[in-house]
């Protein structure tokens, strides 16, 4: 088991009306060396080299993992905090435990190109997809917060095309 311990501090953003809060774990342990590993089974992050850190998307918050702590962006409270921090901690430790069988990778991921969406979509800027304009969806897409799904006015062609686009950014 490589991550057995942590603390963690929370603290709200400067915004004196958000409702949410920060969340930064100190590990006990240094994870600097499995974060490679983890780049490969958590495919389509922001991986950076020097100083190691990985950085994803979970659940419509942003985590970055560096070698001894790991920050969370927003979280509603406490239990929220605990929950994404012991699932962490399991895909740390089950990640460290079959290192050798994963090929481990240093490299940055692809994102979607915006206007390769944008191209396939409607551009009516219609908003049935609660998006004010066809561009901002289509940067939610490039970023996996959406799918070509939620597009209503999508014609069935270009939805497949975008779906095929997309099948090579695995684990958006």
């Amino acid at each position: 088991m490589l991550l057995k311990r942590y603390r963690k501090e929370f603290c709200r953003p400067p915004n004196p009306e958000a409702q949410h809060l920060r969340c930064v774990a100190y590990l006990n342990e240094n994870i600097g060396n499995v974060l490679p590993y983890l780049n490969t089974v958590l495919k389509g992050h922001q991986y950076i080299k020097n100083p190691p850190s990985l950085t994803l998307k979970f659940n419509g918050k942003l985590i970055t993992l560096y070698s001894q702590e790991i920050g969370i962006n927003i979280v509603k409270d406490e239990d929220e905090a605990d929950k994404i921090l012991e699932w962490l901690k399991q895909e740390i430790n089950d990640t460290w435990k079959k290192r050798r069988e994963i090929k481990p990778s240093f490299e940055v991921a692809q994102k979607p190109d915006i206007l390769n969406i944008l191209k396939l979509l409607p551009k009516t800027n219609c908003q049935e997809c609660g998006q004010p304009t066809c561009m901002v969806f289509a940067i939610l897409i490039s970023e996996g917060e959406k799918d070509p799904e939620n597009c209503p006015q999508l014609d069935m062609q270009n939805k497949i095309t975008l779906q095929n686009y997309l099948k090579q950014f695995i684990n958006r």
